[in-house]
């Protein structure tokens, strides 16, 4: 008996329902295999990189195909459908609109085209964020706040934001609220629509740093209320480095985020550039991007984004609900037997996402141990594991871990 993906991911890691044990096993090892790195390793790392998938590397050598030999066969047809479908099945996924999704090479270009667009620090405003959001960005703001700028950053209590934290420091010159949704430190879930709510009260936006979460839970930014979000691709998303997007809600882009990038090509409007003026435009006339593409930076990885249309393809058709319900329970079991190994937990036991982060005894103890066995993992920090299961483990990857750590 066949199942498709959406039948897999759908199962968790329990056996579907008129399936037998062998079918669901090929089924799984059938996906194991489009990710070769996971199966050489036990591979347990999506929420630092997630490795190289068959389909993605197939969509790449396709653009670079077209490059190499030319629009023919299929060639040119391949790469105009790839590159023109890839911001709407990305718009798709976060239930966003096409024209509100743009390309940035990464996360933080993203955000910086927000924070720079709102002219914070020369209207006299200021930014909330926490100690949760992404490192990167804390630094960023730390050089921003030494050049004058009013950043506020609210510390975690046991590894967790408390929103009253926030809201204590959020008041009429707030111009943004900048978070990680589901943070790369330990998983910890922001309750976005509570802190959009916030903002807005306050005449301010939020902004969500979204790597962690798209591709990896389910992300509504109409729901959430989110006005800006950025994400690189080469985590849950399945891509490659230097490829990302930017999601700016329509009626705030140009007005509320100004354009600080032009992207485009000028006419010219004079002989001997034409052979005839047209009198009722400029010499160089200038024609605006009307959506989100106008915070572009130029040329991008579009070799990158061919591999990404592969990607979201299979990301969407299996359902990234059905893709975290494959996940959880792996990161649930992690949750209850960690802390009895002598690891403290410190993800929120309730935290709707794939990471799993405890703080070692021994960090250079734990960390051979996990070499010896063949499993990564990232280390941060004094102390710090973090453990990200994705599409491509199962269950026994996560018995090898407690018994490697056992």
């Amino acid at each position: 008996m066949s199942i498709n993906r959406r039948e897999f991911f759908a199962s968790g890691t329990a056996v579907v329902s008129g399936l037998t044990a062998s079918a669901q096993a090929n089924a799984a090892q059938s996906i194991r295999n489009e990710f070769p790195r996971a199966v050489g390793q036990v591979y347990l790392d999506a929420a630092a990189h997630v490795p190289l998938s068959r389909y993605t590397a197939e969509g790449i050598r396709r653009y670079m195909d077209f490059h190499m030999y030319g629009p023919g066969e299929g060639r040119g047809e391949y790469v105009a459908e790839a590159l023109g479908q890839v911001k709407p099945l990305f718009a798709r996924l976060i239930n966003a609109k096409t024209s509100e999704i743009g390309f940035v090479l990464c996360t933080k270009a993203g955000e910086a085209a927000v924070v720079n667009g709102l002219d914070i620090q020369a209207s006299g405003g200021n930014v909330v964020t926490n100690d949760l959001h992404y490192a990167g960005s804390l630094h960023d703001y730390r050089g921003r706040r030494m050049g004058g700028m009013d950043v506020r950053i609210v510390r975690h209590r046991d590894w967790q934001i408390d929103l009253g934290d926030m809201e204590r420091v959020v008041d009429r010159k707030t111009r943004l609220i900048s978070i990680t949704l589901v943070s790369n430190v330990n998983g910890h879930v922001e309750n976005a629509r509570a802190l959009s709510d916030l903002a807005h009260t306050h005449g301010a936006y939020l902004y969500a740093d979204i790597i962690q979460a798209a591709g990896s839970v389910p992300v509504d930014v109409r729901a959430m209320g989110i006005d800006f979000a950025a994400c690189s691709a080469y985590k849950w998303l399945q891509g490659t480095r230097g490829a990302g997007f930017l999601y700016v809600r329509e009626e705030l882009q140009g007005s509320v985020v100004k354009d600080l990038v032009f992207p485009g090509y000028v006419e010219f409007n004079y002989l001997p550039w034409v052979t005839s003026r047209d009198t009722s435009k400029e010499d160089f006339p200038y024609l605006a991007r009307r959506d989100a593409s106008r915070y572009e930076p130029g040329n991008l990885n579009y070799a990158g984004y061919a591999g990404q249309y592969e990607a979201l393809k299979r990301i969407l058709d299996a359902g990234v609900e059905q893709m975290y319900t494959h996940t959880k329970p792996m990161c649930d079991r992690l949750k209850r037997e960690l802390p009895g190994l002598g690891h403290k937990l410190i993800t929120p036991v309730n935290a709707a996402s794939s990471l799993v982060t405890v703080q070692a005894g021994n960090l250079k103890a734990t960390t051979a141990k996990l070499t010896r066995a063949n499993i990564q993992v990232t280390t941060a920090g004094e102390n710090r594991i973090r453990i990200s299961p994705a599409i491509y483990n199962n269950m026994d990857d996560i018995e090898k871990l407690l018994a490697a750590l056992a």
